[in-house]
């Protein structure tokens, strides 16, 4: 525990919110039902009530983050011994994807986590059938966590197909379990309408998985979230995966005949299973993000594996254990030293706002012109007094290779009147219309690529542009 809140604290600030966190923002100011998301967006709005700096705003996560790492402790713990769980709950708290969801304003953390509440209370639920309270926490967990994430509902295929296993032969215990999760399913129906309502809004393209897609996942949850650069350090990836993949296959085949290691299959393996069947009848949702709520259960398999060896081949073991040091620490290296985040996330909204500060002046106006038309990213982080216009060219580039020379022009003639400067912040690249129209009606002043966005501090010239030189 120490040992994680030592990773998700350090360096927690060196990159500033991207837009995914300031989408969390702006959920939480206007709380409601965001493609089924609720949960967090409802602490989040309190949390921000004490306090707005992006360590405190990453607070929430890594919270629920460190409760993460204690509940597949003691899950592991309980399902196998103490060992499995401490080698799991390591490995969750080194895991560089996990550190990156503890160090940003997004709901995973606290998904992954109210993942683990349900399960583990399932699990003794399954132990203790007639205490009415561990069915209970499965049922308000599982809940709580689908208002968090609705893709927590894959969740459900390993809770029925593991009770039905169990309890085929005695109808009372199925009927028992069988309410709950039907209590679970109708208090789940607003969810499901707002997922409905949302559905054609869903706008990130995602590959279709296949093989390759779904073993680098035990790469980029366990170790290096990043691309790996060639040749060397791809090759060695290239091992450690294949190599996971034998530990967690001696894993299953050695305790092929233990209950529980079925139980910890089925909560590794099903949810993946329906996330890939999905992704390939209908549209593409697999993505680290939401496949990451299998990480805990995968961690704990590859636990059991290591013991397994460990008891057979202990030389063996020493050697995984280098493989896996040098994979992890590789991964922590790229992810402190990186500024982007593994999924290509980047924090210029900070640096464009430093510039902003930096040079701003009485009766200056600032026009922002980004793809997300919201000029909350800039307000978090400007200081000045300026007043800020979100005025959308984007809306002319419907077709950027034919944009004209006039559509740029009358969208310049509609921005508010220049008292001092005018700072122009737009972010498409390579609109060299957008800057030849700049160059021929303004003096710049400042003109300045920051990640995908370009910032311009321009003046009106003088009426007698002769004296310009």
């Amino acid at each position: 525990m120490l040992l994680a809140a030592t990773l998700y604290l350090y360096k927690l600030e060196q990159r500033g919110l991207w837009i995914d966190e300031f989408i969390s923002i702006s959920d939480a100011q206007d709380i409601s039902f965001n493609r089924g998301r609720l949960l967090y967006y409802i602490l989040l709005h309190f949390w921000m009530l004490f306090g707005n700096s992006d360590a405190w705003l990453r607070g929430l996560a890594i919270l629920f983050a460190l409760g993460s790492v204690f509940l597949v402790y003691q899950l592991g713990r309980y399902l196998f011994t103490d060992a499995i769980g401490l080698i799991a709950a390591l490995m969750l708290a080194l895991s560089p994807l996990f550190i990156n969801h503890a160090q940003e304003v997004r709901y995973y953390t606290m998904s992954v986590g109210l993942g683990l509440a349900g399960t583990f209370a399932l699990a003794y639920a399954l132990d203790h059938p007639s205490n009415f309270f561990s069915r209970f926490l499965w049922v308000f967990s599982r809940f709580l966590a689908i208002i968090t994430t609705p893709l927590n509902g894959a969740l459900l295929f390993p809770d029925l197909t593991i009770v039905g296993m169990k309890y085929y032969r005695q109808p009372a215990q199925l009927v028992k379990f069988g309410t709950a999760l039907l209590f679970i399913l109708v208090a789940s129906i607003p969810v499901g309408l707002s997922v409905k309502a949302s559905s054609g809004a869903h706008l990130q393209i995602l590959p279709i998985p296949g093989v390759n897609e779904v073993l680098r996942e035990l790469r980029i949850l366990t170790a290096f979230s990043y691309p790996p650069p060639p040749p060397y350090l791809t090759r060695f990836l290239q091992i450690y995966i294949l190599l996971l993949v034998a530990v967690i296959g001696i894993a299953v085949v050695r305790k092929r005949q233990s209950e529980k290691l079925i139980w910890v299959t089925a909560w590794a393996f099903v949810p993946t299973g329906t996330i890939l069947v999905f992704s390939h009848l209908f549209f593409s949702i697999w993505n680290t993000r939401y496949v990451m709520l299998i990480l805990p259960y995968i961690l704990i398999l590859l636990a059991i594996g290591f013991r397994e060896i460990w008891y057979q081949w202990r030389p063996v073991t020493w050697s995984i254990a280098v493989v896996y040091t040098v994979a992890v620490s590789s991964g922590l290296f790229y992810y402190y030293t990186t500024q982007k985040r593994y999924m290509g996330g980047s924090d210029h909204y900070r640096r464009v706002a430093q510039i902003i500060n930096a040079n701003e002046k009485p009766n200056d106006i600032i026009v922002w012109s980004i793809i997300h038309g919201t000029a909350l990213p800039l307000k978090h982080y400007h200081r000045g007094s300026a007043p800020i216009y979100v005025k959308d060219l984007i809306e002319v580039e419907k077709n950027i290779d034919n944009i004209q020379k006039t559509d740029v022009e009358n969208w310049l003639g509609e921005l508010p009147p220049i008292k001092s400067r005018l700072w122009i912040v737009y972010g498409k690249d390579n609109n060299q219309v957008l800057r030849e129209v700049i160059e021929e009606k303004f003096l710049i002043e400042i003109d300045q690529k920051v990640g995908g966005l370009n910032v311009f501090l321009v003046q009106s010239p003088p009426k007698d542009s002769s004296k310009i030189h």
